[in-house]
């Protein structure tokens, strides 16, 4: 069997990521670096990712839907935590959050305890989508910032509220120039980060796995140069 079929049997991440792996040297048997996926590999032989026996390696991916006021600390026994909401199964695994969403705002917030996935996505640098909904038609002026693309709002005649929406890599000053809008029904949401969009289904304080394409999709392009 091949070094790729062998990782993707034991459930080291999606065909992406694997090549990935490989590519980045992460990857060794019998403790030499294989980065070619046509490497075979025998069932006697010792293969390790990033240290790890591929038996006791098996990376979660997490998407949440933040509640607000909830801080980015993934410690089961934290108060008022995304750690609070974990499974019995998933509080035991290290989980890392990346820590840039406030803990006024809401939203989509991603966690792994595969730290060189997450410093992958970091590394990307992906816009935010934030949006909050303001009672009232009256469309707000929204203070001029470089950081800011994207900016729309909304009307919705029939519900007599302004959805006000922005794009930002800087989601601080993002949450923070939202929030300080009059009339704010609801705290600021983070509705999307990169290629990834809050599901309509996930409701406030639960979290999914991220599906195969969206891990893909957020770790960007494998620079071949690079890596």
């Amino acid at each position: 069997m091949n070094i790729e079929r062998y990782l993707t049997a034991h459930r080291q991440g999606t065909p992406g990521q694997i090549f990935r792996l490989l590519r980045q040297g992460r990857v060794t048997v019998d403790d030499q670096v294989v980065d070619s996926p046509r490497t075979d590999v025998t069932s006697d032989q010792q293969v390790r990712v990033d240290g790890l026996t591929v038996t006791g390696r098996q990376p979660q991916y997490l998407l949440f839907n933040k509640p607000v006021g909830f801080v980015l600390n993934l410690e089961p026994t934290s108060q008022r935590s995304l750690g609070s909401l974990l499974n019995p199964l998933d509080q035991q695994r290290s989980l890392k959050a990346l820590a840039n969403l406030p803990k006024e705002a809401i939203g989509l917030v991603l966690a792994s305890d595969d730290e060189r996935f997450l410093a992958d996505v970091a590394r990307q640098n992906w816009r935010s989508i934030l949006q909050i909904v303001l009672a009232g038609t009256t469309v707000p002026d929204l203070p001029a910032n470089v950081a800011f693309q994207d900016v729309t709002s909304r009307v919705d005649t029939v519900h007599q509220t302004v959805t006000v929406a922005l794009t930002t890599t800087d989601v601080a000053a993002g949450v923070s120039a939202l929030s300080n809008l009059a009339h704010a029904n609801e705290p600021v949401v983070r509705a999307q980060f990169g290629p990834v969009a809050l599901p309509v289904d996930l409701a406030v304080g639960t979290y999914r796995g991220l599906f195969a394409n969206e891990i893909d999709a957020l770790n960007g392009p494998l620079d071949l140069k690079t890596e």
